[in-house]
């Protein structure tokens, strides 16, 4: 698992807020407290959808929703907490699942990305659900190194001490 605060976080509070570096990656929940508490369950409800048989993905993408969040978040006052979590883009999880050889084995496998904000810090965390009970890290090796490199590649500088 990794694990670490986000050095700057007015810039990448603007890539998640406003940018579109996150937009692709499914949200499977979130909760912000202000002066009321927000909680969102990013999966997608299916009969709202007039083309049901189109809709291939369970959650609803970050960039279809941070809006909503943003408008919540925005003002005078920081919120006292929040958390987002998100799971890779489809791409990214075939390719990393790929990779390392587990491409059959965890296709249902999810991989998160926790964002976690309070007391003036955030902090980022990685996270696997896997489809049944294994004692293999081979996919969380992958998963942890791998969004790593994504956040070092898009200029987010995380420490992990």
């Amino acid at each position: 698992m990794f694990s670490g605060n986000v050095e700057e976080l007015k810039s990448f509070m603007a890539l998640l807020l406003k940018g579109e570096l996150f937009d692709r990656w499914e949200i499977t929940e979130a909760k912000v407290e202000t002066f009321f508490e927000l909680s969102v369950n990013g999966r997608l409800k299916k009969d709202f959808f007039e083309e049901k048989e189109s809709i291939t993905r369970e959650f609803a993408c970050w960039g279809e929703v941070k809006e909503i969040f943003f408008q919540t978040v925005k003002g005078k006052r920081l919120p006292g907490m929040f958390c987002v979590v998100l799971a890779a883009e489809r791409e990214q999880k075939e390719r990393i699942l790929k990779e390392c050889g587990k491409e059959t084995e965890e296709a249902g496998a999810m991989l998160y990305l926790n964002i976690r904000y309070a007391a003036g810090s955030c902090r980022l965390t990685s996270g696997i659900s896997h489809v049944g009970f294994t004692m293999d890290k081979t996919l969380e090796y992958a998963w942890d190194k791998a969004l790593q490199d994504f956040l070092k590649e898009k200029g987010i500088a995380v420490s992990t001490h």
